[in-house]
């Protein structure tokens, strides 16, 4: 579920991806520079936080879709954490 920060006007996506591949996701995201902040909340687990301006959401979610079909990843439902 993606929730809205009205102070940094930003969108967060949760998503739970092999520990093996999370440096290989942060390249792949950190590759594009300024597109997203990836945070890597739990390593052990593989649960990653994405932090997506909201004037890039539409260009993420492509890329998100396009390495979710090469590594494959399971978005997260969080509860509505807006400010």
């Amino acid at each position: 579920m993606c929730s809205v920060s009205r102070q940094s006007e930003a969108i967060e996506i949760f998503i739970k991806i092999r520990p093996a591949d999370i440096a290989y996701f942060n390249f792949t995201i950190d590759a594009y520079e300024g597109l997203s902040s990836v945070r890597t909340m739990d390593g052990k687990k593989g649960l990653i936080k994405i932090l997506i301006p909201i004037s890039f959401v539409e260009d993420v979610k492509k890329l998100l879709q396009a390495i979710k079909e090469e590594i494959g990843f399971l978005e997260i439902v969080e509860a509505d954490n807006a400010a």
